[in-house]
């Protein structure tokens, strides 16, 4: 990936260089959708732009993880930003399929603005279900995509689609396919509430993204840090402070330390035994972290 002069200097000169560097992304998705017409080649293709640009901001702007730690606690959520919409969570929607999403709806009709917002820090549902301090019960939940039962003046929605699909799809599996089937629930979801909410806006937004896990899109570690990460860390990408001491994984840039957890940093990953998941979040890297905002018109 080819990384612009003006980019680089906009960046380095910006007051806001995490809504610099959200933009950036949001257009690498987009314009990868505007060339790549399979679904196949769109998901591969963006993940191998995403993954580079990434690695641009590790190498050239090690303070940008601070800022976007920052930017997912203080920020504001989309029920602050939207408190008149009707709100619909797509649990682990990332910008892959957000922007799928996106250009089918434009071409269904609807009125739609495309933005990003924040998870939570550790990127993951508990955490940001605390920060938007709504319990889950205010919500009405898709847990069936064959059977989605809304009455029309839902203010609330929580879908489990994705993310349940994600945790089924291990190493080992067709990853395409599964990818495929992945969107086409999201899609056929996303498609149903809107026809079925009556409300005027309806904001459709995620409450984390998720890195792939498959070789060439992450960052190895090296082997003293593989170690730790697996005495300490297991498969998950984030613990408590309180439980372990790793203030050489913190020297070394991989971790970062930050509210109350020790966190993994941008595309980092250590191997473990058995079958891995290919989709895994809780960590602090752009995928992650930006989560997708689309404001539907109808």
């Amino acid at each position: 990936m080819k990384v612009e002069t003006n980019f680089v200097m906009e960046l380095i000169e910006s007051t806001n260089p995490v809504a610099i560097a959200s933009d950036k992304l949001l257009k690498l998705w987009l314009s990868i959708a505007e060339k790549e017409k399979k679904i196949g080649d769109y998901y591969y293709k963006g993940e191998e732009e995403a993954r580079d640009f990434e690695e641009f901001i590790l190498k050239s702007y090690w303070e940008f993880y601070d800022l976007l730690a920052k930017a997912c606690l203080k920020e504001k959520d989309v029920f602050q930003l939207y408190p008149d919409a009707t709100i619909v969570i797509m649990d682990g929607m990332s910008l892959r399929e957000s922007t799928l999403l996106y250009n089918l709806l434009k071409d269904e009709g609807y009125n739609v603005n495309y933005e990003l917002n924040f998870s939570a820090i550790p990127s993951d549902t508990e955490f940001f279900r605390e920060k938007i301090k709504k319990p889950l019960s205010v919500f009405s939940q898709i847990n069936n995509p064959k059977s989605i039962r809304l009455a029309g003046d839902e203010k609330y929605i929580w879908s489990c689609f994705p993310d349940v699909m994600l945790d089924k799809i291990k190493t080992g599996h067709a990853v395409i396919s599964s990818l495929e089937e992945m969107y086409k629930v999201v899609e056929k979801i996303v498609l149903e509430i809107l026809a079925k909410i009556r409300a005027d806006r309806i904001v459709i937004t995620s409450d984390h993204g998720y890195i792939r896990t498959e070789a060439g899109f992450v960052f190895s570690v090296s082997d003293k840090a593989k170690r730790k990460f697996q005495q300490f860390f297991g498969s998950k990408r984030y613990v408590k402070i309180d439980s372990i001491n790793v203030e050489d994984l913190i020297n070394e840039g991989y971790v970062k330390e930050f509210n109350g957890y020790y966190i993994a940093k941008s595309r980092y990953l250590w191997p473990v035994s058995g079958r891995y998941s290919i989709y895994i979040h809780g960590g602090l890297s752009l995928m992650e972290c930006f989560v997708p905002v689309l404001e539907v018109e109808k």
